[in-house]
């Protein structure tokens, strides 16, 4: 059956970059063993007992008089925290040429993803270090919002990736392959027209002369499939039609299965079924849009922010 379809990922056209730069197996980094609870909380406990303990550790190196506090973005201690978070940021950015170069096997993806996440996180207090816990001048400040926003937009996708593809595969049974919907949703838009067209009209096969729906009714048949049930099933929730509110779907379908002879009744309930096919797949763009669409942001931000920190580094060091 074409809607039988198990899902493996999310790659439409309009976000081809995201497949050609990151895997299809995006690593559950925390392991598949733990709920979802445990990933997100170990996320989180990550984030912040890396980005405390790393500023405590300096804190007391201060504290034993091997640099200053707070350190200062020019003194020793403070460019070196800046060479540091600087080649972590070199390393994060490398994962995109390791995707261009991916015939040569340079490494699994599960062990790229890793470092790219713990590399992430320790770059957190190395950069606030660097920056003494300010924002600088108009250039570093930039800068630093950037990183802020980049390191918030993976932790970010990270979490939804702990958390969204178990609640699909748990909460939409017969998913589909998202990027398939739309072709999908157009053949049975056209096999809803097929099973209404039998009920009004008589086939040249057909034995008897008389349509199983004749009369007003079956004008109401033909104008709830053109001007309701087609276009839901084409264009889903963007079609508006009442037919995506579960509710409203039900009633819908009541009176008709009331009104039409018995006969007509298995046709409708198949029609039924479509429509909730097409709900749950609705669902699931949505689910879909929250579990990939973070790189739309995270990546343009990542490569904004490299490009004017190699600068920032490079006027500080010219003057240093």
């Amino acid at each position: 059956m074409i809607d039988q379809f198990v899902i493996v990922s999310y790659y439409p056209a309009q976000d081809f970059f995201i497949h050609f730069l990151f895997p299809a197996e995006w690593p559950v980094l925390w392991g598949k063993t733990k709920s979802v609870r445990d990933r997100v909380l170990a996320i989180v406990f990550s984030t912040v007992g890396i980005t405390f303990g790393v500023i405590l550790v300096a804190a007391a190196g201060a504290a034993a008089g091997l640099w200053e506090w707070p350190p200062q973005p020019s003194s020793g201690f403070g460019v070196a925290c800046g060479v540091l978070g600087g080649a972590i940021v070199v390393f994060e950015m490398l994962i995109l040429p390791r995707k261009w170069l991916r015939s040569r096997r340079l490494g699994s993806t599960r062990v790229w993803m890793r470092w790219h996440v713990w590399m992430g996180l320790l770059a957190l207090p190395v950069i606030l270090l660097h920056a003494g816990f300010g924002w600088g001048g108009p250039l570093p400040a930039t800068v630093m919002m950037l990183f802020l926003l980049v390191t918030a937009s993976g932790i970010w996708g990270l979490i939804m990736q702990q958390w969204l593809p178990e609640k699909i595969l748990h909460d939409i049974p017969g998913e589909s392959i998202a990027s398939q919907i739309s072709r999908l949703g157009q053949y049975h838009a056209e096999e809803a027209g097929r099973l209404i067209a039998t009920l009004v009209t008589v086939p040249p096969e057909a034995e008897t002369s008389e349509p199983v729906v004749v009369g007003p009714l079956a004008a109401e048949l033909v104008a709830f499939r053109d001007r309701e049930l087609v276009p839901y099933l084409e264009s889903g929730i963007s079609s508006r039609s009442l037919l995506a509110i579960p509710s409203d779907a039900q009633q819908r379908f009541g009176r008709l299965r009331e009104a039409v002879p018995p006969a007509a009744r298995p046709v409708l309930d198949r029609l039924q079924e479509l429509a909730e096919l097409r709900r749950r797949w609705d669902e699931q763009e949505r689910l879909h849009f929250w579990l990939h669409n973070w790189l739309l942001l995270h990546l343009p931000l990542s490569v904004t922010m490299t490009g004017l920190m190699l600068l920032h580094a490079y006027r500080a060091l010219k003057f240093w």
